[in-house]
């Protein structure tokens, strides 16, 4: 794994994403792998804001196997809000790497047709989507789809009707999981990875029907755009 001053940027070829040709009721889900991800943004609006920070890391059967995180210069200053809520300051972005670039090391790094997984994380495919084609880099459009994305929120919702809140850090604390540095890339990714296994293993303690990639799928449903 190579080093950065501004985050670890995995070797190419470390962890392969599924094969397009592989058919997600095929792929039993301790064989899948997947990848989390979480964008720290400028703001809410994917077409005018921009994206500060991604981690994305890769897991099968629960283990890590891959890793890609780095700061990014945003198009636009980091508003002072942005800047307590998140810790990542003007300064800290100054010099990091341009977008495009980050776009073709991250879709590089995600494979052909990945299993991406998030909390809300339709905002961040969404994200990914749009400044993809800003960038012009429409031919890796086809590796940000809604139709193979989970969702920790939703599946929480789902999992764990009774919660109060199925904010990341709530639906963390009722599985017993930790988040010491929220909204920071890299700690929402773990965290999000740790909601996903954990709700995975009591879905599949539930119902022992439950065992590929597409069984998850069904019970999820198919995401929406944001």
């Amino acid at each position: 794994m190579q080093q950065s001053l501004f985050g670890s940027l995995a070797a190419p070829g470390t962890a392969t994403a599924e094969s397009p040709a592989q058919p997600l009721g095929n792929l039993l889900l301790e064989d899948a792998v997947f990848t989390v991800l979480d964008l720290e943004t400028t703001g809410l609006n994917a077409k005018k804001n921009g994206i500060t920070e991604v981690t994305a890391i890769q897991f099968r059967n629960g283990v890590e196997i891959g890793k890609y995180s780095t700061l990014i210069k945003p198009t636009e200053a980091i508003p002072e809000e942005v800047e307590l809520l998140t810790g990542i300051t003007n300064d800290m972005v100054r010099n990091a790497p341009a977008l495009v670039m980050v776009l073709s090391e991250l879709s590089g790094f995600i494979g052909e047709s990945p299993i991406i997984v998030g909390h809300n994380v339709s905002f961040d495919i969404g994200f990914l989507r749009e400044k993809v084609s800003q960038n012009g880099l429409d031919v890796f459009l086809e590796r940000y789809k809604y139709s193979r994305a989970f969702c920790t929120k939703v599946l929480a919702q789902k999992a764990l009707p009774s919660l109060p809140s199925y904010e990341g850090i709530m639906v963390a604390t009722a599985i017993g999981y930790h988040n010491d540095n929220p909204h920071r890339a890299e700690a929402d990714v773990r965290m999000s990875a740790a909601i996903l296994f954990e709700l995975m293993n009591r879905l599949k303690a539930e119902n022992p029907a439950m065992k590929t990639t597409q069984d998850l799928l069904d019970y999820q449903g198919v995401l929406s755009e944001r």
